[in-house]
């Protein structure tokens, strides 16, 4: 059964914003520049210190309805890919029964993700070889 709708392509501008989003929400703010500089390198290395310290690391097989406690509704993704010139994003959107693994697909480039769900809003990060994700989960400041 399919689980996600066709990947729309953001624009330039859609994409900072998510980004902008992404690190205000995961890096604490002596962290952002060099996060965001580091994040377009070729072969990026982080480490704790650019995480929030209420970010864990969980492995490929968690599900979006467990970290959003809630199997019902839809939940949209926004997955955000660097490269050395430039941004890409891409929205997904589908059930919550999809595991870390399936927003960001692989582990071969750094990515960061917003997953919104009915009640919580979760924030992940991958970096080449990492073989999961760091994520943090806030409740949805609009309910």
């Amino acid at each position: 059964m399919k689980k996600w709708a066709k990947p729309r392509l953001l624009d330039e501008a859609a994409t900072e914003a998510a980004f902008d989003e992404f690190v205000e929400a995961f890096v604490p703010g002596h962290m952002h520049k060099r996060f965001s500089k580091l994040f377009w390198s070729a072969k990026p290395k982080f480490d704790n210190r650019f995480f929030v310290d209420e970010a864990t690391f969980l492995d490929w097989d968690a599900k979006i309805a467990d970290l959003a406690h809630s199997s019902e509704g839809k939940v949209e993704a926004t997955v955000i890919y660097g490269s050395h010139d430039r941004l890409e994003a891409h929205v997904l959107k589908g059930e919550p029964r999809r595991s870390l693994r399936d927003i960001v697909m692989d582990d071969w480039q750094a990515a960061c993700a917003i997953v919104r769900a009915d009640r919580c809003v979760v924030y992940l990060f991958v970096e080449p070889k990492m073989r999961g994700c760091v994520v943090r989960t806030l409740q949805d400041p609009h309910l």
